[in-house]
Formats: C-alpha cells, structure tokens, sequence
C-alpha cells in the first residue's frame, strides 16, 4: 500500500499528464478505464473527461495551491487558467486512488475573483489576487493583433520575427490542423517564404469578432506570384483569397490560433488558362 505522500504525488503527476502535457496514452495508465465522475461540467466516464480536455483550448493550464491526501483519498486546490473563459477556475477536487488509477472524482468549481470583487480581502488561489486586464473589446484585440498582420504585409521588408514576437508569447501556437502546430519562430520563417516568393503579398482584415478570450478575424490575401508558392510556378496572374483565424488571447499577446487560408483557389487563379 502506497504512503499517503506517495499517492499525493501521484495524482499531481496524473494531472499535470493530463491538463498540462496533453499526454493521452500515459494519462491512461493513471486512470481507469471504469473511472467514475461526479461533475456538473464533465461528461461521464474517462472518456468524457479525456474528450473535454481534448476540446479545451491548447494553452489551457492546471497550477496546484495544496494538496492533501488521507488514505487513497486526495484533496486538491488548483487553479485552470486560459480555459476559454473570462475567468480562471478555481477548483476543489477530491480524488479516489485504488489499486494505482483514479477511480473516483469530485470536484467544485468557481470562478476566480478579483481583489475588488472579495469581501475577505484576500484571494482565492494563492496569495495574489489575478492580474486585473481589460476586457477584451474588438477595439483591444484591433491592436493585440496588427503587429502580426503588418508581418504578413511585404514580409520580405519587414522584422518578420520582432513583430510575431510584439503581437505573441513566446510559447505562441499557430496550428494549421487541429493537430499540427508552428511556433513562434517557425512561422516567422513561413511568413519569409512566403513574401520572397510573393513580394507584394497584401493582408487586409475585414471584419473582426471577440468572443470571451477569442478574437475571430476574417481577411483578405492578394499578390502576384514570382517564384514557386506551395510547388506552383509563377505565371504572372495575381490571387485573392480569404483566411479565417481564430486567435486565442493571453494577457496583451496570442497565445494560439487555428487559421484556414484558401491557398488551393489562390493557385488556381494563378495556374488559370486565359480563354
């Protein structure tokens, strides 16, 4: 039987798996596959809260306050920040242990206060109050986001890699796919590619959209090919094509987006025969 301080730090381990690393397979040999969840806000089972993890936004993170544990029972304080919502969650979780999974799980919910919004005085997660920020206005995310757009305009003239890093954090995601993802500095060096082989490359944003910590924009793409784009030869003839990103916000900077740009009709256009 594992001491009370050994099954404490491993359920810290099987969170951190599973909220922090988004490792699914190891995060399965910490849970069981009978797993039972007592939650308001979780599917049933661990496919229900492997699922809602999968969904949470990819810099979603678990920081732990205390943990305590009697028997094969442990007491969690925790904090999820960048979870989608305005606010960071605090969360009670009481986990059973037995025979080396999680078996059992509750938990209690709450969003995090602010030093104006507690009548103790204190806070609810360690002992700072969250940084206050400014709700996120459309006005707000105009300017969070420019600097990357000024990149994306004649990049081939432009600090590519000082304006990614002006507009986004340094752990910064660009994911392509719901899978596949470039940091920060790998999509500068995109960006560079890109403007040389097409140096008038123009980004216009036509409309922009917030939604909690998520900022929609919605964008025009124009230029004239004069070396090879995505294994198409130039030929002369311009594209326009649209791109829809969906950014995630930190504090002042992005700290992800998915983004679909329509490249295939941008070839096209280019490849097109006159008549």
């Amino acid at each position: 039987m594992n001491s009370p301080e050994e099954t404490r730090a491993f359920v810290l381990k099987a969170f951190d798996t599973l909220f922090n690393r988004r490792d699914y397979d190891t995060a399965a040999t910490f849970w069981s596959p009978h797993y039972i969840q007592h939650s308001a806000h979780i599917p049933p089972g661990r496919d229900g809260l492997f699922d809602l993890v999968r969904a949470a936004p990819p810099d979603m993170r678990y920081e732990n306050h205390v943990a305590a544990a009697d028997g094969n029972h442990v007491l969690l304080h925790g904090r999820f920040t960048s979870n989608g919502r305005p606010r960071a969650w605090v969360a009670g979780d009481v986990i059973r242990v037995e025979n080396g999974v999680i078996v059992e799980h509750w938990d209690t919910l709450q969003d995090e206060a602010a030093r104006e919004e507690s009548k103790s005085g204190l806070p609810m997660f360690g002992d700072r109050f969250p940084n206050a920020q400014p709700e996120l206005t459309v006005e707000r995310a105009s300017k969070i986001v420019a600097p990357l757009y000024d990149a994306l305009n004649q990049p081939q003239k432009k600090d590519v890699p000082a304006l990614l890093a002006q507009a986004c954090h340094a752990d910064y995601k660009s994911y392509s796919t719901n899978d596949e993802w470039l940091s920060r500095d790998a999509l500068a060096e995109v960006f560079q590619q890109i403007g040389t082989s097409v140096p008038d490359l123009a980004w216009s944003v036509t409309d922009i959209m917030v939604s909690g910590d998520r900022v929609i924009v919605r964008g025009d793409a124009t230029g004239t090919p004069v070396g090879e784009l995505f294994g198409a030869r130039p030929t002369g003839r311009s594209f326009k094509t649209m791109a829809i990103d969906v950014f995630t916000v930190r504090g002042d900077k992005l700290a992800s987006a998915y983004h679909i740009e329509n490249w295939v009709g941008a070839i096209q256009q280019v490849q097109r025969k006159e008549r």
